[in-house]
């Protein structure tokens, strides 16, 4: 939700925000089928930890493409939604695979108001950094945010082992923002 603000900052006119937003859709959207077969085939937190550490190595690259022209912003862009798009979904995959069918409303309807939450006070605290250290803020807090999401998900695997295979659910995309497209993917879903 920030990003437009990144963009001004780093120097992007507004048609390039426009394509700067899109770089990070496109390799958001390039990335889930890749992580999804790996998510159905390994440990899932072990897929989201990985993708973590890719997650922080593609902030610190952001960081320094801001001073590399448009191109490398718009590459790092798509860099970043390659290695952040899926974990939402490999995330909520994992979830799922310890709830019954009855929980799983609540489990969904409990990690929307939680994406929810961040959504509403990382814009806040990303443009106060942004405002008080420049553009490169925004990427340092979201490389925090994995790091910690790093240490959570090795904590959690001490804690609880991964359901045996045949009991996971499988891995389907899961839009964060629209129901829409999560319909519209059902959908196309159902047809096969």
């Amino acid at each position: 939700m920030v990003g437009p603000i990144y963009g001004q900052e780093v120097g992007l006119e507004i048609d390039q925000i426009a394509f700067f937003l899109a770089s990070f859709v496109l390799g958001g959207a390039l990335a889930q089928y890749p992580m999804g077969w790996l998510a159905d085939k390994y440990d899932r937190r072990w897929v989201w930890i990985w993708l973590s550490v890719a997650a922080v190595a593609s902030s610190i690259i952001t960081m320094a493409a801001s001073q590399s022209g448009t191109l490398g912003v718009m590459l790092a862009a798509g860099l970043f939604g390659l290695t952040t798009f899926p974990i939402f979904s490999v995330s909520s995959a994992h979830a799922n695979d310890f709830a019954t069918s009855e929980q799983r409303v609540e489990l969904s309807a409990a990690l929307l108001f939680f994406f929810a939450l961040g959504a509403i006070a990382a814009p806040y605290l990303a443009s106060s950094l942004i405002d008080s250290f420049g553009p490169p803020a925004l990427f340092a807090l979201i490389a925090f945010g994995h790091l910690v999401l790093i240490v959570f998900g090795l904590t959690r695997m001490q804690a609880r082992p991964a359901p045996d295979l045949e009991e996971w659910t499988r891995y389907v995309y899961a839009p964060r923002t629209s129901f829409t497209i999560g319909r519209l993917l059902k959908r196309t879903r159902e047809r096969k």
